[in-house]
């Protein structure tokens, strides 16, 4: 089993999850260049709104389809070296995307380098989230709280050393990742593996038939959202406002709304045990829509701006480690390869739906579109609930 450890490894306790937030931190803020360098590369290659939304769908796909795949080649085989070749090959290709020749350059190293992010999530979780864990929301939420700490930070990083240098220098970004990855092979423990099981029984689809199947729903709603917000209103900002494709209000934005989701992956393990994995899950995801929609009706950059982006962030993500947890508690056989579907799966799905958001974009506009986007938080919450009254033994802490 996964979670048996086989060899303990230099790093446990607090200085293990302290080491897996920031594993999570650097390797998010590298995927967090693409977001930020949406309207350089629309500048650069001329490109359409149904268009960068395609190129957005291809990174969210290859980062997160792929999940349950490497979840499953984990368990088989080895956590942590699936983790380090996945924050080895995101460093390595994500860095690059600034200095893409073509089109088609940035669509390869969208892929593979989405793929090396997909490969690490399942990893992080299924250590984070281990049942000798005394709070084990509140473990996935500090790992998955480190990721939304630098895919709120990699924005105005990248976007201040591309108005400094020029996008040419975004290569050197590569380097924290490519020391993490050594670490994360050196130091993380090792657990016992299932046995190589054969490939057409190495993911276990059959999971998406029963309740991680509406979980996985429920999440890929809530993604759209997400995406939303930090693919589209970069855009929204520059269209509408007028703001410069580097200007550091785009970046700040986005990183007050990432910033905010961390604080609520942290505060879901906190109400979770209080209040009950249900009603925390739920209520925050049908709360969310109110913020999400407000963020565009304020003037950018004034104070309601900035609560209703903050109080999205917090509101939105809530829910992530409590999807996160209840999945591998419905599959204990298989924790990684169910946070894997739970976490990949919908951002997958989330990606295939904003190519339609974008041609929604299209045909009604940048604005009415985004409200539609965030609008599906609703239907996310109704899912989950559904969910969760029926299968009510997993609202437990």
């Amino acid at each position: 089993m996964p979670h048996v450890i086989r060899r303990p490894g230099v790093l446990g306790g607090t200085s293990l999850a302290v080491f897996l937030a920031t594993v999570h931190l650097v390797n998010d803020a590298i995927t967090a260049m693409l977001g930020a360098l949406l309207p350089t590369l629309q500048a650069r290659f001329q490109l359409g709104p149904a268009l960068l939304a395609l190129i957005v769908a291809v990174y969210s796909i290859s980062s997160s389809v792929t999940q349950p795949f490497f979840g499953a080649v984990a368990e088989d085989r080895s956590l942590r070296l699936v983790g380090a070749v996945g924050v080895l090959l995101a460093s390595l290709f994500l860095s690059l995307i600034g200095v893409a020749p073509a089109l088609a350059a940035v669509f390869t190293l969208l892929v593979i380098g989405g793929m090396g992010s997909a490969a690490l999530h399942p990893v992080g979780t299924a250590i984070a989230g281990g049942p000798t864990v005394p709070n084990r929301v509140l473990g996935v939420g500090l790992f998955t709280a480190g990721g939304m700490i630098g895919f709120a930070l990699g924005p105005v990083l990248i976007l201040a050393v591309v108005s400094a240098f020029g996008v040419a220098v975004t290569p050197w970004l590569m380097v924290p990742g490519i020391l993490l990855a050594v670490l994360v092979f050196a130091l993380l423990p090792e657990w016992e593996p299932h046995g190589h099981r054969p490939l057409r029984t190495l993911i276990q689809l059959r999971l998406l038939r029963g309740p991680i199947g509406g979980l996985t729903l429920a999440s890929s709603l809530a993604s759209v959202a997400f995406v939303t917000f930090t693919s589209s209103l970069p855009l929204w900002l520059v269209r509408q406002h007028g703001l410069a494709t580097d200007d550091a209000l785009i970046g700040w934005t986005l990183a007050a709304f990432s910033l905010a989701a961390g604080m609520g992956s942290l505060l879901g393990g906190v109400l979770a045990p209080r209040l009950g994995r249900r009603t925390t899950l739920v209520g925050s995801l049908a709360a969310a829509g109110i913020p999400l929609i407000a963020v565009i009706e304020f003037e950018p950059g004034g104070v309601p701006y900035f609560v209703a982006a903050i109080l999205a962030g917090v509101l939105l993500y809530i829910s992530s480690p409590i999807n996160v947890v209840i999945a591998q508690d419905l599959a204990p056989d298989a924790p990684a390869t169910a946070a894997g579907m739970v976490l990949g799966m919908s951002v997958a799905a989330s990606g295939v739906l904003y190519v339609a958001l974008g041609w929604l974009q299209e045909i009604a506009g940048l604005g009415a579109g985004m409200v539609v986007g965030f609008a599906l938080v609703i239907p996310a919450a109704a899912i989950a609930l559904g969910v969760l009254w029926r299968y009510r033994e997993a609202d437990r802490t």
